[in-house]
């Protein structure tokens, strides 16, 4: 069946994901499912799972387009700290500054966050995450 959907109004257009897609009747299946977790059951957080290359990102990001809201990307490493989770290294004309990490702007603007690549991290970072997502952050 068919889910009505509340079609977000970004304050910054440019957050939401303008991205190329072949429309297949399982992606299609898959992104009604989304809508109706995220509409219906008002799912919070979602994890999809599946082998490398099979598209993840772009279906969550064409979702994300269809329904217009904004995303903050976080990609996640073996390396990644439990410290980088809230502030990212950048450089500003010419010095190193801290800047809100994609994770912390997400929370702060009612964003949506795609945590890519969560099963490279850490044990401390993923567990981090999972207690910032079963206290409803």
């Amino acid at each position: 069946g068919r889910v009505q959907v509340i079609r977000g109004r970004p304050s910054r257009p440019e957050l939401v994901p303008n991205v190329e897609f072949v429309d297949i009747a399982r992606h299609t299946d898959l992104l009604e499912e989304l809508a109706c977790s995220m509409f219906e059951r008002g799912e919070r957080h979602l994890l999809l799972l599946g082998p490398q290359g099979v598209g993840k990102n772009r279906i969550i990001d064409h979702f994300l387009q269809a329904v217009r809201l904004e995303r903050e990307y976080m990609q996640l490493h073996r390396d990644t700290t439990i410290a980088q989770l809230t502030a990212t290294p950048a450089v500003v004309e010419g010095r190193l500054v801290y800047e809100d990490s994609p994770l912390l702007r997400a929370a702060q603007h009612g964003r949506v966050v795609v945590i890519d690549e969560a099963d490279k991290a850490p044990l401390e970072v993923v567990v981090v995450l999972k207690s910032l997502v079963e206290d409803g952050q």
